[in-house]
């Protein structure tokens, strides 16, 4: 079966530039016939006029008046006419008296015949202005009366042949025709050029495909569970789905307004600026580096891809149209692997402890094998404290549950405990720390809680310390975690919980757990502060410190327990 190619469509450049043609042409060629009619009418009038202008020399020449009707009409009237034809160039002056008969004529065999053309309304007073057929063919003609003072004593034909009429007007039309062409291939051109532009602008879409892209776009665009922002090379915001909207917390007001007015705020700059402005130049075409970012309390991943990589990949395609942002939610995953985190601290925790009972075991074997069974006893009282947890909440390398009493609270204290063990830290629960039983600490008070102790190991190192105070009393939620570290610099004071902002080295995202806790103690109507852990913060109760500072940085968080906060 013999392969049928398919049938060629009208692309979207060529109607656009047949359209536009047929305007352009339709527009000139109007134009031009209406100038050719104006020219035409111009000129036919100044050939009326011409030879009225002859008629009327004539006759009110004396000679012509006063010869008229007697026997040496002819004799003095056809040389004055004739001299009026060659001087004027009309084609012909016929004089004719009352009876009918020329007696001025271009053809002299024509003299003394009856005229070939009415003149009974001339003869009584009327003129004449026409197109007629005569003996010389057809003609632009005058007729006048002429007149003996009152009287009408005979009749005058001024005529121009209708062919040199149309010969004028064929000179001016070939004089303006350039122009016509000259315009209409220019029409032309811009008319292409326009249409290239727009198929350009639109990326070389068929009029057809523009519904069928619309839905397309709609349906992957609000069924896909990252939110997706367009911005466009204004730097407007031109795009944003419905998971977007609530990623970022913001409604359809954002749809048209400055991206640096909306999105800077919640993703910084250095994601939201220019391409030429950013960082490392990178082009249109590529794909920028994820960023971690936190709005509000969810922590986002932000990706940015230019516009324009699209745009060149297109047909007839060019530069940058902007870019888009796509937005995952990552708030889940990260609570997911901190507990996961956890959970593996604490297995490798166990797991060295049950290697370090292990050695102890086969102490106490090696006493008992040789009968040493006093200093077996002893080397049991001595190593208790370190097998059993502190109940008390004093030194140690254990978390007591007893001060403690709140289940995910102590849990948290407990695997921390462990992690700080395995990483050579002193960790121990300030004497202070209590919580009233039946107490439940929610999702705000655990985050918060877990996210300062991590920030205190990471910084107290190997050798270092790190001292947690967890109090509920009088209503209120009190957290208090120091730690023997380098502590805060001043001029990070200030800025330590904004987003980005960290005093760790490393290509990983940082600065995020502290201003997650910043904005979770802001919306529970709490206050935090940042110091040094030799001086006490002011406005704080002196009872809460019974131990000695540890000297690096201090995190002291408060807020209002309210009956949702209270379980």
């Amino acid at each position: 079966m013999p392969h049928r190619e398919p049938p060629l469509r009208h692309r979207l450049r060529t109607r656009l530039a047949s359209l536009q043609v047929g305007i352009v042409l339709v527009l000139v060629l109007g134009v031009a016939a209406v100038v050719m009619a104006f020219e035409d009418q111009r000129i036919q009038d100044a050939a009326y006029d011409r030879a009225r202008t002859v008629a009327l020399e004539v006759a009110d020449e004396p000679d012509v008046i006063e010869a008229l009707n007697t026997s040496r009409a002819v004799d003095t009237i056809a040389p004055l006419a004739r001299l009026a034809q060659e001087s004027s160039g009309v084609d012909y002056v016929v004089v004719v008296g009352l009876d009918d008969i020329r007696v001025a004529h271009p053809d002299e065999d024509r003299i003394g015949e009856p005229v070939s053309t009415d003149h009974s309304l001339i003869r009584e007073g009327e003129s004449f202005r026409g197109v007629e057929r005569g003996t010389l063919g057809v003609t632009l003609r005058v007729k006048e009366p002429i007149y003996d003072g009152e009287t009408v004593v005979g009749t005058i034909s001024v005529g121009i042949l209708q062919s040199k009429v149309r010969a004028n007007l064929a000179g001016v039309v070939w004089s303006f025709a350039p122009w016509v062409i000259g315009a209409a291939t220019a029409g032309t051109l811009l008319s292409l050029a326009v249409a290239r532009s727009i198929r350009r602008r639109i990326y070389g879409v068929e009029p057809d495909e523009v519904a069928a892209l619309l839905q397309s776009q709609n349906a992957l665009l609000y069924s896909v569970r990252d939110g997706v922002v367009g911005v466009d090379s204004g730097g407007t915001i031109s795009l944003l789905n419905a998971e977007a909207k609530r990623l970022l917390g913001v409604g359809d007001e954002a749809l048209g307004a400055p991206a640096s007015q909306v999105l800077t705020p919640l993703l910084g700059a250095e994601t939201v600026a220019p391409a030429s402005d950013r960082a490392g130049g990178e082009g249109a075409a590529e794909l920028g580096p994820a960023t971690q970012v936190l709005v509000g309390e969810r922590v986002l991943v932000v990706q940015r891809r230019a516009a324009g990589a699209a745009a060149e990949d297109a047909p007839g395609g060019h530069g940058s149209a902007g870019y888009t942002l796509t937005l995952q939610d990552r708030t889940e995953v990260e609570a997911t692997l901190r507990e996961l985190a956890g959970q593996r601290s604490l297995a490798d925790a166990l797991r060295s402890q049950t290697h370090e009972f292990s050695n102890r075991l086969h102490v106490l074997s090696g006493y008992l094998s040789v009968g040493a069974v006093d200093e077996a006893a002893a080397y049991v009282r001595r190593i208790a404290p370190a097998v059993q947890p502190d109940l008390s909440g004093s030194t140690g390398s254990t978390a007591g549950s007893g001060v403690v009493s709140e289940p995910a609270l102590a849990g948290i204290l407990a695997a921390n405990a462990a992690v700080a063990r395995e990483a050579g830290v002193e960790f121990e629960v300030d004497p202070g720390s209590a919580t009233p039983r039946g107490w439940e600490a929610d999702d705000d008070a655990a985050t918060v809680l877990a996210n300062l102790i991590t920030n205190a190991l990471e910084a107290a190192g190997d050798g270092g310390r790190v001292r947690v105070l967890v109090r509920v009393t009088d209503g209120a939620y009190h957290v208090r975690v120091e730690d023997s570290g380098p502590g805060v610099a001043p001029e990070y004071a200030e800025h330590i919980f904004e987003r980005g902002v960290s005093t760790k080295a490393g290509s990983e995202p940082r600065g995020i757990g502290l201003a997650l806790v910043a904005r979770i103690v802001e919306r529970r109507g709490g206050t935090v502060q940042v110091g040094r852990a030799d001086r006490e913060p002011a406005g704080r109760a002196t009872a809460l410190a019974t131990t000695t500072p540890l000297g690096g940085a201090r995190f002291d968080i408060q807020w209002p327990l309210t009956e949702e906060g209270t379980r």
